[in-house]
């Protein structure tokens, strides 16, 4: 057995993916081409990060004054430094070894590995888990720099920050395997324990996804999901220290001895595990709650029967910015910052009532394409392959929450029964309300919903 094929093994645990016979060691990077000369890189992301010339910088990728872009920037990495990590390893520091470590340690390749990975091997679906790649610039000039220190390479990513625009929606996947976070803060009442629980879920799906490509993170910590000062997720991000399998035998893996993905992955699933029990047990999520109204308003909207609610749920219409992983019900945890958003003023407890009432519901989903005038722009999953759709400039999807307490005859997968047309007009015309405002969401009650069947009726 060669060495390549041990190492196949070893990582694979004897059970390698088809995929691997795709895996060029000499291929190249998807570079950055924008259409426009006119950009430069400005301000850091975050402010709190040190900065130091020899430090990763994350800047705007800026222009005409707008934010376009993340500039993730790198500092060089030379062969010298690769010639002291071969000694450190008491390796021989051949020509070979030398180019051989400079690929594998420098943070650079092992970033751009992870997001070519992520490119050649996720499917579409799974890619909404993590930032948007752009490509590579290896070529920068100074004059590119407005701020911070001017380096020749950065990795180009979508613009994520702790607004919907950037939010992802994840289905509910009752298929998987019931996580459970037993030692916690028993003051928790049930639906934060089923917060933190959807937390953790949905985190373990983001990391499942890469470890099925052969990639594997390398610094999981919970600031990872999250931007700064946001208590809610966003994506997976941050493969500086990741590795993306590759036939070569490593030096390293992840800071350690070359070992099986199996034992990586346990490890890093079971750091997600502890972190978010950490916050669990610090009832971080509360806190921000209260943040928002009063310890008595959440404390009320936790903890209150809610059985004559059930009764009279309203149906929620959202605006979702980018493709959800699968077209159905959302988890807790995904959705929570959209009915976040659109709680009413008047009742600031709303949202977290919705929240527990969420199993009452059931989903529809549709995409809106065209004019905010015309209500067929609109639609549904049971008229278009919304897998297939690419939102353009002004568009986006809609997620319809259906309270099953009405009756409307939707299916809880989603898709629309095809023969009831009129029902769907009538939440296109729903939708169609949403539309004309610059709201989230909208929030309509069984007389809002009837009214509305009402008087399309009488239009036709």
């Amino acid at each position: 057995m060669n060495e390549k094929d041990s190492w196949v093994n070893l990582f694979f645990s004897d059970n390698p993916p088809e995929f691997i016979d795709d895996i060029k060691s000499d291929q190249q990077f998807q570079h950055f081409c924008p259409p426009y000369e006119d950009w430069k890189l400005r301000g850091h992301v975050d402010k709190k990060r040190l900065v130091d010339e020899k430090n990763i910088q994350v800047l705007w990728l800026v222009r005409n004054g707008r934010k376009e872009y993340i500039g993730k920037v790198f500092p060089d990495y030379t062969e010298s430094q690769a010639v002291e990590q071969l000694r450190r390893l008491r390796k021989p520091c051949t020509p070979e070894t030398i180019s051989a470590a400079v690929n594998e340690f420098d943070r650079f390749y092992r970033e751009a590995r992870a997001y070519r990975h992520i490119g050649q091997f996720c499917p579409r679906r799974e890619t909404i888990y993590f930032p948007r790649f752009h490509g590579v610039i290896t070529d920068m000039s100074k004059s590119r720099f407005s701020s911070g220190y001017a380096k020749k390479r950065a990795i180009v990513l979508e613009l994520v920050n702790p607004r919907l625009r950037s939010r992802r929606i994840l289905a509910e996947d009752g298929s998987s395997d019931p996580e459970d976070l037993s030692e916690l803060n028993p003051a928790l009442s049930p639906f934060e324990r089923e917060w933190y629980i959807s937390l953790l879920k949905d985190r373990l799906r983001r990391l499942g996804a890469l470890h099925r490509i052969g990639v594997t993170h390398g610094d999981v910590k919970d600031r990872h999901f999250r931007l700064p000062d946001d208590i809610y997720d966003t994506v997976l991000y941050d493969f500086s220290e990741s590795y993306a399998f590759s036939p070569r035998w490593p030096f390293r893996v992840n800071s350690g001895n070359p070992r099986s993905l199996e034992v990586i992955s346990k490890g890093e699933r079971n750091r997600v595990r502890i972190q978010v029990e950490e916050r669990a047990n610090a009832r971080d999520f509360r806190s921000h709650l209260i943040k928002l109204s009063s310890e008595d308003t959440v404390d009320g909207a936790l903890s209150q029967p809610l059985d004559k609610e059930q009764e009279s749920l309203e149906l929620v219409i959202l605006k979702v910015y980018n493709r959800p992983d699968y077209f159905s019900m959302p988890t807790l945890n995904s959705v929570f910052p959209f009915l976040e958003k659109i709680c009413p003023e008047l009742d600031p407890g709303w949202h977290i009532r919705r929240g527990r009432l969420l199993h009452h519901y059931e989903s529809a989903w549709a995409v809106f394409c065209g004019d905010v005038t015309n209500p067929a722009s609109i639609l549904f999953n049971s008229e278009v392959q919304l897998e297939t759709v690419d939102l353009c400039d002004g568009s986006y999807y809609i997620l319809c929450l259906i309270p099953r307490s009405w009756n409307l005859l939707w299916r809880t997968s989603g898709e629309l029964i095809s023969t009831d047309t009129e029902l769907v007009d009538e939440l296109r015309q729903a939708c169609s309300l949403l539309l004309l405002s610059e709201h989230s969401g909208r929030i309509l009650g069984r007389s809002d919903f009837e009214r509305i069947r009402k008087n399309g009726k009488e239009s036709c």
